[in-house]
């Protein structure tokens, strides 16, 4: 029994391989890693501005569309709930 003596020369390759890997990744890119300088450069997207009175206006319509999808969803719910309960009452107390 070698009681595992192949496992730490087969960790040792494993670790050159990955230093040789990592160096063939570190060739192939081209870009800095300086992002000191993050602000200075301009952004490829060109944002309106818009006032504060209509951001809260814009703010509001979004909040008053999302709770109206809310409500209608649960109204749904109601509905769906309400139409099982009506038709396992139906099947329990009618014969047919």
């Amino acid at each position: 029994m070698s009681f595992g003596s192949g496992s730490i020369p087969d960790y040792l390759q494993r670790l050159r391989n990955s230093k040789i890997r990592k160096a063939n990744r570190q060739k192939n890119f081209k870009g800095g890693n300086d992002y000191s300088k993050v602000k200075s450069v301009k952004t490829e997207y060109n944002f309106p501005k818009i006032s504060r009175y209509k951001l809260s206006e814009f703010k509001k319509k979004i909040k008053r569309e999302a709770k109206n999808k809310k409500n209608s969803e649960l109204n749904g719910w109601i509905l769906f709930s309400v139409i099982i309960i009506l038709i396992l009452i139906l099947f329990n107390f009618y014969k047919f």
